[in-house]
């Protein structure tokens, strides 16, 4: 009885893993883009995201930590559309802006770090995002669609819009998170549908995976992975006495 006890309990676990599998057990999803044969940058709705990152970066990952955009719109005028990244084309706009309105400043939410820095890391140090977090304090700027934009030297180009929606079971609109893989290079480009009058949004790119040369210079992979930073609360699926019972083949206790 007490084998039966364990098997169920263990199914249990199973099934939570399964219906909400976040925490990314395979590293096997991220061909961006394949060899040649179609020109697909976007990986989709992936759970699988992060390495390993059950109890945030387990067996020895460390934990993702984003990479933080702050885009602020001085004037009382929405502004529409806002594109960051880019780097190949961005590196050579004129800063705050971007290319983007007089009225848009772009930096970064981390002390020390400049919008710049990120640009030429995001080159030389391309990264798939497994998690984009959107937040203002303007109401309802974090309903404002995101496009995300890959393109490559061949003139090959592809284009995902995201929409977020709102948890009707979370406490803040505010704050919005998407769990959709991407990856972001020097020709990825992230088009904010519109900044409203006097907001300002913070995006929240959360790498799941980051690849460097460098890494090669001291015997390590040039690919790391991260685990689930964990930001996003999973419900947890309770098998009831009659679903064990229908897994045990109708046996009772």
């Amino acid at each position: 009885m007490s084998n039966l006890r364990d098997y169920f309990n263990e199914a249990q676990d199973d099934a939570n893993d399964n219906f909400f599998n976040y925490d990314g057990f395979e590293d096997d999803n991220f061909d961006f883009v394949d060899d040649g044969e179609e020109f697909d940058g976007f990986d989709g709705d992936d759970d699988d995201a992060f390495d390993m990152a059950t109890g945030g970066g387990g067996m020895g990952t460390p934990t993702s930590q984003p990479y933080i955009v702050v885009i602020k719109n001085t004037s009382t005028a929405v502004a529409h559309p806002v594109t960051i990244l880019g780097s190949y084309s961005s590196l050579s706009q004129t800063a705050p802006n971007y290319q983007n309105v007089a009225s848009i400043s772009i930096t970064m939410g981390i002390s020390g770090i400049t919008y710049d820095e990120f640009l030429y890391q995001s080159m030389n140090k391309p990264f798939v995002c497994g998690l984009t977090y959107l937040q203002s304090s303007t109401a309802n700027q974090v309903l404002e669609t995101l496009t995300l934009i890959q393109k490559d030297v061949n003139g090959n180009e592809s284009q995902k819009t995201l929409v977020p929606t709102i948890d009707p079971y979370q406490q803040q609109a505010t704050i919005i998170a998407l769990k959709f893989s991407y990856k972001i290079d020097g020709f990825t480009s992230v088009v904010l549908s519109a900044l409203l009058g006097g907001a300002t949004a913070k995006l929240y790119f959360y790498p799941a995976e980051t690849s460097s040369i460098a890494r090669t210079l001291t015997g390590r992979r040039a690919v790391s992975g991260y685990g689930n930073p964990n930001i996003v609360k999973s419900d947890k699926v309770v098998l009831s006495k009659s679903a064990i019972r229908a897994l045990s083949g109708g046996r009772r206790r």
